[in-house]
């Protein structure tokens, strides 16, 4: 790559990224995601690396491969145990997701257009806010993107297809949606006039970039657990929600987190080209169509792997205005562009905490050094299901030995929690409720321990009910 400037933007948004995310902790809008998969990278030091285990004395995870806690553990080992870890396999996949930009965006257009789509794709409030969190998707998105990028170079150039059918098979193995590619490539193949030997390399080289996956779930087929491989295959695809269950929230989500103006320069290029053939249009209908379709309730991440399309759309739109105009025009212009997703991805963050968002981290902390200066005392911790993993990251509460762990649903009431410390004896126990859900709960009781997020908006407070149970209750409001 041999614009300096975007070398210098990449470095300087590793730097920003990684500060950003060393300010949260995992936080109420998909910590949930975060501080699991955290749990089953920690919890390979100590176990198996065929099971994805979080909690102590679980069940493996059947949801999803491995591939993504394979890299926060590699992770661990190399800088050490802790939240920016984790996140940082997230953050790097950016990088990778930004080469893949630049390739793809050089394959179809120019180089003067790869830089600018790029650039755009760094700024994009939507990326901004996943690529820095400790989850799949956006290691699956930065595969999809590079693999998409080696086909289409590979096929043009009659070139190898074996780092297309690495980078896809790794993709899948991060998430199973990656497999969307595939219609998308043969589709613009088709279009672009078969080459038989390139489409069946292609294939071969993806069957093979797909014997990790198969090695893995080869692993539970030995083992006769059929049902894991079932849900593997079929469970996350036909039950995980209604079709069309989440079409309002990611439609919303995803437009405003592209942010207006580069909305109106991609529209602009769409419109220009019209062009049905162009493999960005065929990528924006066939995994739009399934983000639409399949996006469970409040996972609007899935759409995360189309801003790629757009970013190169726009920059491509950006370009073509800007060869009307002279240079100084083109400059604002694109720093126009630049400047729209700042308020943007500043109204992301905050709203999901990754300006200083650590009431969990707080919690957890607090819960570990009373325990610890508390250790004749069997507890029991009843955690709401969405803080169980944050908790249980923060606090090292497992589901075996002295400190267990017990997720709660969220309506709860004195009846259903009493019954379930009455059916763990006389252990000392401590419960998480959310102010909203957990007004049944809670009375007048003295506080003893309160941590608050920066802004105010969000506290933890430890209340202490007393007898017959020593029941201590942390409360979110």
């Amino acid at each position: 790559m041999k614009k300096k400037w975007l070398i210098a933007l990449i470095a300087a948004y590793i730097v920003i990224r990684v500060y950003i995310a060393a300010l949260s902790s995992y936080g109420f809008y998909h910590g949930w995601n975060e501080g699991y998969y955290s749990l089953i990278a920690k919890n390979y030091f100590s176990g198996s690396l065929w099971e994805q285990i979080a909690y102590r004395g679980g069940e493996p995870f059947p949801s999803v491969p491995p591939m993504f806690s394979y890299a926060v553990y590699a992770s661990f080992k190399v800088f050490g145990i802790t939240d920016i870890s984790a996140r940082l396999v997230s953050i790097l996949a950016e990088v990778i997701a930004i080469l893949g930009v630049y390739i793809l965006a050089k394959e179809l257009y120019n180089e003067k257009i790869a830089g600018i789509s790029a650039a755009i794709f760094i700024f994009i409030p939507w990326d901004f806010l996943w690529f820095g969190r400790a989850q799949t998707d956006p290691l699956m998105t930065a595969l999809m993107i590079l693999a998409m990028a080696l086909y289409v170079r590979a096929y043009r150039n009659n070139k190898s297809m074996l780092p297309f059918g690495i980078a896809l098979g790794l993709a899948v193995f991060t998430k199973q949606p990656a497999l969307a590619i595939l219609p998308v490539v043969l589709l613009w193949s088709y279009f672009q006039g078969i080459k038989r030997k390139q489409i069946i390399h292609s294939l071969i080289y993806f069957i093979a970039g797909m014997v990790p996956l198969l090695i893995w779930l080869s692993y539970y087929l030995i083992r006769g657990d059929t049902a894991f491989v079932s849900h593997f295959i079929y469970g996350e695809l036909a039950n995980r929600s209604e079709p069309f269950s989440d079409l309002v929230r990611v439609t919303i989500f995803t437009a405003a987190g592209i942010s207006p103006l580069i909305i109106a320069a991609a529209a602009y290029q769409i419109y220009k080209e019209r062009d049905m053939k162009n493999i960005l249009i065929i990528w924006l209908l066939v995994y739009g169509a399934f983000v639409l379709v399949r996006t469970p309730p409040s996972h609007e991440y899935y759409s995360l792997p189309l801003m790629a399309p757009v970013a190169i759309m726009a920059g491509a739109g950006i370009a073509g205005i800007s060869s009307r105009l002279n240079k100084r025009s083109a400059g604002i212009l694109f720093i126009a562009a630049v400047v729209s997703t700042i308020p943007v991805t500043y109204a992301l963050l905050s709203f999901s905490g990754g300006f200083g968002y650590s009431t969990t981290r707080d919690v957890g902390v607090f819960l570990k050094d009373y325990m610890d200066g508390n250790p004749d005392k069997d507890y029991l911790v009843l955690v709401q299901m969405k803080y169980s993993p944050q908790i249980a990251w923060y606090s090292g509460i497992g589901l075996e030995g002295r400190e267990q762990l017990y997720s709660t649903v969220d309506d709860l009431s004195l009846r259903y929690v009493d019954g379930i410390i009455n059916n763990y004896g006389t252990k000392k126990a401590v419960l998480l409720v959310s102010d909203m859900e957990g007004d049944a709960v809670q009375g007048s009781y003295d506080i003893i321990y309160e941590s608050g997020y920066k802004s105010g908006s969000m506290n933890l407070s430890i209340y202490n009910l007393g007898k017959p149970y020593g029941l201590t209750v942390l409360r979110v409001r």
